[in-house]
Formats: structure tokens, C-alpha cells, sequence
């Protein structure tokens, strides 16, 4: 069964949303492409941050729950981890893992 970590970032109080999402895309990004078992990994950005109370949208596919867990407890993982706390309140962040997508409607 594959699965995703969806991530609902939220910033700290010492970074605007422009430099969250700059660090995220320069900095953070390239060390999330690192993790291994990753399959895919994309972000988005919410059009009105203030209102969506996030300041970005991450997802990361992996095969299955066990690779998943496996590249989040790695050596990688954790420099990951912890450069997202550097910019990001991880307290305010949802790391919410999920199962299989489904696709309701998709126009040709």
C-alpha cells in the first residue's frame, strides 16, 4: 500500500511567510529530496496564508508505511527534521501520514 506524509508547515515567529517559503523551496527542498525511499515530493503554497493559518503545503510519497517510517528514522531524516525546525513551529506544523490517493474526478 503506498502512502504520503502530508505536511501543513507553519512558520516560526521570526520568519515572515516570503522567507518560509524562499528557505523552504532554496534550502529545506534539496535536503528533503535526499531522504531515502522518497518517491515524490512536492509543495504548495496556500493563496491567502494569513486565512489558511499554514504557510505551505508539503507532500511526500513513499511505497509503503515501513519505507515511510524507515527514511523518517534515518540519519537523513533526522538532519531533515531538524532543519525544519529551524525556520518552522513544529509545534504548530501537522505531519498527518496517510494511505493510497484517490483520484474522485479528473478532466481529460
Amino acid at each position: 500500500m503506498s502512502c504520503k506524509m502530508v505536511i501543513l508547515a507553519v512558520r516560526d515567529d521570526d520568519t515572515s511567510h516570503d522567507e518560509c517559503v524562499e528557505y523552504m523551496h532554496d534550502e529545506h527542498a534539496p535536503l528533503v529530496n535526499d531522504l531515502p525511499n522518497l518517491q515524490r515530493y512536492t509543495s504548495s503554497v496556500p493563496l491567502d496564508p494569513e486565512k489558511a493559518g499554514y504557510d505551505y503545503v508539503a507532500q511526500l510519497w513513499f511505497e509503503d508505511p515501513a519505507a515511510m517510517n524507515e527514511s523518517f528514522e534515518s540519519e537523513t531524516g533526522a538532519e531533515v527534521q531538524e532543519d525544519a525546525a529551524s525556520f518552522l513551529d513544529m509545534d504548530a506544523t501537522e505531519m498527518i501520514p496517510v494511505a493510497d490517493e484517490t483520484t474522485h474526478y479528473e478532466a481529460e
